[in-house]
Order: C-alpha cells, then structure tokens, then sequence
C-alpha cells in the first residue's frame, strides 16, 4: 500500500505532501503506477513459424492518484483552490515515493467526485491522471562514485605498547573503479573532473564496454570539466575560475563513444595522455539507477 507521496512542480507552482489517514489536508487514497508496454519490432521469413523480434520500444506510463481534500479546520475550499491551480495539463512535475522520483504531465485538470457521498462539506474525492513520457523511476537522489580512497599506512607505537598505537593514514590515488549499477537499465554518468595541474586530453573508460569519452584539449590549474552522457544530454562543460562556463563539445576526442552504465558492476578508469599527470586530476562520478517497479 502506498502510504504517502510528493508532488513538485518543475516550474514552480509549489509542492504538495498526500498521505493516508491525513485527515488535516489531503487524504491519499489509491495510486495506480500503470502499466509499462513494449512495442516489439519483429519480422518472418519464408516458411519461418513464429516472428523473430528484432527491437523494443518501451512506452510511457499512465498514472492515476486518488484521493479526499479534507475539512477538518474549515479551509477545504481554499485547499481546492490550491490543487485546481496547482495541477495543469500544459505543465510538468515530479513526484517522489519512498527515495525514487518520476516525471509525469497531468492529462486532465483535477476531476473531483459527483455524488454527495463523496463531494459534501467534510470531503471532496479528487483524480489527477497523467502520463510519465519516460517511464522508469529513478533515484531521488545521485550516487556519488569517489576515486580517491584513504587507506592505513602503518600503525606507531606509544607508550612501549601501553597505550592503542596511532594509525596514519595517507590519500591514495586510485585510477581504477568498479560501480555497481543497481538499476535494471542502463544509464548515463556525470562526470566532475578538477585540476590541480596541467593536464592534456584527459579520458573517462568504460572497461565493461569498451568505449570512452575524452576532450581533446590542455587544462590548466583550477579549472573544472563535467561529462554528462545521458542519452539525449550528452555535454561537456568547462567551469573557468572566474565563474564562467564554456561548451567544449567541439573538443570531445575522435575515438569518443558515449557509454552508459550496464546493470551490474561496472569496471571505470580515467586517463590522459602523459600517464604522469594523472594525479593533476580529481575525479568524481555521479550516476542514478534506473527501476521499472517501486512495488
């Protein structure tokens, strides 16, 4: 049972908490995610039984939430008034359900109930209907891939072994990492990368899947690149010192393929061209898992 929810408007509109049993505001009721469809491109050939699928689309998603504005202090109507304006056809929103978030547009302004039983002075039923166009939930918030690791270096004695030896610990530098894409579909990454140094055509590796994203360009001290490979996203943005922002698209190296992340674990390195100024380079990932149920 879906117990509560939150719905943002991505242009501004303000946010909105449903709950079961909320009898101070909005009472959730029934929330019926839909279902996903795939659309299978298949073909035959001369005397073949049965088709052969070649490709899927995946469509959106249609949603429904249910629910009673209530009258408990005597503010139901101007509650009414906030959902009637809240919630339009011409606007998108996001909504959140325990930690995963999806987008949907409302098909309908809010459908509010008929008979007396369910439309009187103590409650008034609502119906917001829409359609996810992009029909996978994901993450409410990224996960945050860290290459630089801290590991113990030796343990110092005191007190001729009186006392708990003092641990140090150093920085280590690791060009290598394994992601674990929890998700059931592949998804893109963000990549952060900041100079400490000088640094020629630095690279983001795909080990898994053998492909790579690199920027054919010298970088200097203090200046900061972001990859972004989501599919219809793909950017690469550089951050000057000053505060300003440059399109370095131009700059993506010849052998660049954007990759995404595959389900399951995922082998990540970052390069350059002299192996040296590796360490000029301070790399974070961020990624989100993609689901197709949160039920």
């Amino acid at each position: 049972m879906i117990r509560e929810i939150k719905i943002t408007s991505l242009t501004g509109r303000g946010v909105v908490t449903m709950a079961s049993r909320q009898y101070w505001a909005y009472w959730l009721g029934e929330v019926d995610w839909g279902q996903v469809e795939g659309n299978h491109q298949s073909y035959s050939y001369l005397n073949q039984v049965g088709e052969s699928i070649v490709s899927t689309t995946v469509r959106s998603r249609p949603i429904s939430i249910q629910g009673w504005v209530m009258n408990i202090d005597g503010n139901m109507q101007e509650r009414c008034d906030f959902l009637n304006q809240f919630i339009s056809p011409v606007e998108d929103y996001e909504l959140e359900y325990k930690g995963k978030k999806i987008q949907f547009r409302p098909d309908i302004s809010v459908k509010y109930g008929r008979p007396y039983m369910s439309n009187n002075e103590m409650v008034r039923e609502f119906l917001i209907q829409g359609t996810c166009p992009y029909p996978l939930f994901q993450d409410s918030e990224n996960t945050e891939v860290l290459f630089n690791q801290t590991i113990k270096l030796f343990h110092f004695p005191t007190d001729f072994g009186q006392s708990k030896p003092l641990s140090f610990a150093n920085v280590s530098r690791a060009y290598r990492t394994t992601i674990n894409n929890r998700g059931g579909f592949s998804t893109g990454i963000t990549a952060r990368i900041k100079f400490t140094g000088g640094v020629t055509g630095p690279r983001i590796r795909s080990l898994t899947a053998g492909k790579l994203i690199g920027i054919d360009r010298v970088f200097e001290r203090g200046e900061q690149v972001e990859i972004n490979s989501h599919p219809g996203r793909k950017t690469i943005t550089l951050y000057n010192s000053d505060g300003t922002t440059e399109n370095l698209i131009k700059y993506r190296d010849y052998e660049t393929s954007w990759f995404l992340l595959q389900p399951g674990n995922n082998d990540i390195s970052y390069e350059c061209e002299n192996e040296d100024e590796r360490d000029n380079m301070e790399v974070t990932l961020f990624y989100t898992p993609l689901y197709l149920e949160v039920e």
